[in-house]
């Protein structure tokens, strides 16, 4: 099986940016023990207001399905409405 990689944008609502980021620090945190994750890095994007970027390495497909759909995912998406205008996930293929 192959590793999952992606990068995901997230536009954060106006005024919402510090607190957006302090909760995901915590669910990044959850997230790196989770069995399959290798890597997740949290980013600010410096030329664009109110972006936040994701890096993540997965083991495999069969793990990232496994964390999309589990309880603290489900607890996330909750939270993150209050927070989030929208959000890209690509998934790319290592070259």
């Amino acid at each position: 099986m192959s590793k999952v990689y992606l990068f995901v944008e997230i536009e954060v609502k106006d005024g919402k940016l510090d607190g957006f980021t302090s909760a995901l620090t915590k669910h990044a945190a959850h997230i790196r023990t989770e069995d399959g994750c290798e890597t997740l890095e949290l980013f600010v994007d410096t030329k664009v207001a109110n972006r936040v970027c994701v890096w993540e390495v997965w083991r495999d497909r069969a793990s990232w399905d496994v964390h999309m759909v589990n309880d603290a995912s489900k607890a996330w998406q909750k939270t993150a409405a209050e927070f989030v205008n929208s959000e890209k996930i690509t998934v790319m293929d290592a070259i």
